[in-house]
């Protein structure tokens, strides 16, 4: 069994215009082929939904960069530690807590109302308005020195969070990642297959690195907007590939190179 796990933004996504219509023909061949497409973004899963939805699936899904999957088992959310806990209102409270000269270094999504979410994002303000909505993780921006981001950091470990950058937004999140959650998604549907199941990751950003790096073949998608991410040993190996297109132009190109090469 195939499995293909993919970043929204700026991958799937056009980093501008949101669109994944230039990677319609290769969604479309991977229905074809019963190849399971895995969202796994920073967007929350209200966000998520419609876009789904647009796509055409009904596959489990990594929302919040990791910090939550739905889909799984139940449908239900399942996340990196007991919902009733709250990450996010945790998160919120740890924030305000933190040495002012810190926390007043950082904005994130529950500083702004929908207005300015959708000024930071570019998305219309229905879909800021669901960008808000969060559960586990905060986007935001941080203003500090590098020396300030890592206090910063230091301190967000200290409590059981972390922090990732992402193609726009420095998110705030339990200590998880994509690939945990790929993982998890992973042993979901090997117990229902007799062949080993063998991943596709793709995606833009430091926060997609850790899941390209995990997946049986990673694929980094060109984004002029950011600096490229680095060259590891998994790609000296010649399991991570690149793509010399952007955004879902570039997704379309690798997903079809992957099927004519038999590897999909």
């Amino acid at each position: 069994m195939k499995l293909v796990f993919t970043d929204l933004d700026g991958t799937l996504l056009d980093h501008d215009s949101y669109s994944f219509e230039a990677a319609r023909p290769a969604l479309d061949l991977l229905a074809a082929r019963g190849i399971p497409v895995i969202l796994a973004s920073s967007k929350t899963e209200a966000e998520m939904r419609p876009i789904a939805e647009a796509i055409g699936i009904s596959h489990p899904m990594i929302v919040e960069n990791g910090a939550g999957v739905v889909g799984l088992e139940s449908g239900n959310a399942t996340v990196s530690e007991n919902e009733t806990a709250s990450p996010y209102r945790r998160l919120r409270t740890l924030l305000r807590e933190l040495p002012k000269e810190l926390s007043a270094k950082f904005e994130g999504f529950g500083d702004w109302d929908v207005a300015r979410v959708a000024q930071e994002t570019g998305l219309p303000p229905t879909s800021a308005g669901l960008a808000r909505k969060r559960r586990f993780s905060e986007p935001g921006r941080f203003a500090g020195t590098d020396d300030e981001k890592r206090a910063f950091i230091d301190l967000l470990k200290a409590e059981g969070f972390t922090a990732v950058q992402g193609g726009r937004f420095f998110t705030l999140m339990p200590q998880t990642s994509k690939a945990e959650r790929m993982a998890q998604v992973v042993a979901h549907y090997q117990r229902s297959s007799v062949e080993p199941v063998r991943t596709v990751a793709l995606g833009d950003a430091p926060n997609d690195l850790a899941m390209l790096e995990a997946a049986d073949c990673g694929i980094i998608i060109a984004n002029p907007a950011h600096k490229a991410l680095p060259v590891t040993e998994r790609e000296r190996e010649g399991a991570i590939l690149r793509s010399e297109q952007s955004g879902p132009e570039g997704w379309n190109i690798m997903i079809h190179q992957l099927v004519a090469t038999g590897f999909l």
